[in-house]
C-alpha cells in the first residue's frame, strides 16, 4: 500500500475503470472535480466504434487531492455501476535518450524521468508543487492547509499558477544577481550541455545551498552551489567532468527529504564568469 500512496504522491494520477459506456468526460470531471481542481480528464475511445472503452485517467493539480478522491470514491457507485479507482504512473511521453544515462536503463526509473521532463525555459521549470505551496503560505504568513483549502478549491489552481509565476520571478533574480546567465537557460534548448555543472530540481521547500554541498560533495570538489532562498531549485558545480557525471548517475531520481531529486545537466556556459572547470584547465 505504501508504494501506492508513494506513486499517487508523485503523480496526482488516478486509473477509473468500470465505468458505464454512457459517461461523458465532462461527467466524470464533475465527480472528482469535488476534491480538487483537476489538470486532465481523459477518457480512450475505442477507435473502431468511436464510443468510451469503460475507463478514464484523472490527473489532478496538487497530489493530495488524489489521494482524497482515492479514498472517497474506491468502490463508490457512480451511474449505477461501482467505481474501481487505482493509483496510477505519471502520463507516458515519447522516449528519449538522455546522454550519460546508462545506469537508467530501469523501467520505473524511465517513467520517472519522462515525469520530470519539461522545457529548459524559466516559464516550465519543474517545481515541487508542495513546495509552491509551502512558498506561498511562508511568504504570506498563512497556514499551508489555508492555501490548499478544499472549500476554494475553485480558485487554487489560480493561486498556484500565480505562486509559481512569483517563485520563478524571484528565482530568476536570484540567479542573475549570483552571477547566472538567464540567457542561456532561454535560448539553449536542445543545445549543448555542461559536463560539469548540473541543475537540481523537484527540491522541497527552503533546500539550503548547505543542504546540496552535504549531498553532492562526497562525489569531488565542488565549484559554485547556488540555491535561492526558496530552496526549489539548485545549481551545483564540479571542479571535474568525472566527479560529476557519478554524482549525477548515483543521485538522480535519489530521495532527498522524501522526495525524488530531478537532475539535469545545465546549459554550456551558464555562468557571467568562467567556469571552475574551466578556469583550472586554462591555469594548466
Amino acid at each position: 500500500w505504501g508504494r501506492f500512496l508513494c506513486r499517487l504522491m508523485q503523480s496526482g494520477r488516478l486509473f477509473v475503470r468500470n465505468l458505464s459506456y454512457t459517461c461523458t468526460e465532462e461527467e466524470l470531471g464533475e465527480l472528482f472535480s469535488r476534491f480538487g481542481p483537476l489538470s486532465e480528464t481523459f477518457m480512450p475511445v475505442d477507435k473502431n466504434t468511436k464510443k468510451p472503452m469503460g475507463f478514464a485517467f484523472i490527473t489532478y493539480l496538487m497530489p493530495e487531492h488524489a489521494v482524497k478522491a482515492f479514498n472517497e470514491l474506491d468502490r463508490t457507485a457512480f451511474q449505477g455501476r461501482l467505481l474501481h479507482v487505482l493509483p496510477s504512473r505519471t502520463a507516458p511521453v515519447k522516449a528519449e535518450t538522455v546522454n550519460e544515462s546508462g545506469s537508467f536503463k530501469g523501467k520505473k526509473e524511465g517513467e520517472t524521468k519522462a515525469a520530470s521532463q519539461s522545457s529548459h525555459n524559466w516559464n516550465s521549470l519543474f517545481l515541487n508543487s508542495n513546495a509552491i505551496a509551502e512558498a506561498i503560505a511562508a511568504k504570506y504568513g498563512t497556514p499551508k492547509g489555508a492555501v490548499l483549502d478544499p472549500a476554494t478549491s475553485q480558485s487554487l489552481a489560480v493561486r498556484m499558477a500565480l505562486g509559481e509565476t512569483e517563485i520563478i520571478q524571484e528565482t530568476k533574480r536570484f540567479l542573475e544577481s549570483h552571477g547566472v546567465k538567464l540567457s542561456a537557460f532561454e535560448s539553449n534548448d536542445g543545445g549543448e550541455r555542461s559536463k560539469t555543472i548540473i541543475l537540481v530540481k523537484n527540491l522541497p521547500f527552503r533546500t539550503s545551498d548547505a543542504d546540496l554541498r552535504r549531498t553532492f560533495s562526497s562525489f569531488g570538489d565542488l565549484g559554485r552551489v547556488i540555491c535561492p532562498p526558496t530552496g526549489v531549485t539548485g545549481i551545483v558545480e564540479f571542479a571535474e567532468a568525472k566527479c560529476a557525471k557519478r554524482a549525477f548517475t548515483k543521485l538522480a531520481y535519489a530521495k532527498f527529504r522524501d522526495v525524488p531529486l530531478y537532475l539535469e545537466w545545465a546549459p554550456l556556459r551558464p555562468f557571467a564568469g568562467a567556469d571552475v572547470a574551466a578556469a583550472a584547465s586554462d591555469k594548466e
